[in-house]
């Protein structure tokens, strides 16, 4: 195999897997989010509060807050709201539980 194909495959095979890893972290239409705010523009909370969610979980810095989406027209007013990024279900699951918060519901 030449050197121009090892290349190509190599960067095939990258750009692959981060397509894949963009699609597990865009959030679907309802279930736990995590919305990132902009580092210069206004905190989670803020975010989350002119978005008219409810906020779930927020730590000290006030970045990162955790919020239950309800359709995909709440996850569009969380970016017009000066959201930087909102992430999927599992990426909000996975920060809960790296932090140690338990975000199960009491039945």
């Amino acid at each position: 195999m030449s050197k121009s194909a090892k290349i190509f495959a190599a960067t095939y095979f990258l750009g692959c897997c981060i397509l894949m890893l963009l699609g597990a972290l865009v959030p679907g239409s309802n279930g736990l989010v995590a919305v990132v705010a902009k580092p210069w523009g206004k905190t989670a909370v803020e975010v989350v509060a002119n978005a008219e969610g409810r906020i779930i979980f927020v730590r000290d810095g006030a970045w990162v807050a955790l919020t239950e989406a309800t359709d995909q027209e709440f996850i569009d007013r969380l970016y017009k709201s000066g959201a930087g990024f909102v992430a999927s279900s599992a990426v909000a699951f996975a920060c809960a539980r790296w932090i140690g918060v338990s975000l199960e519901r009491a039945t």
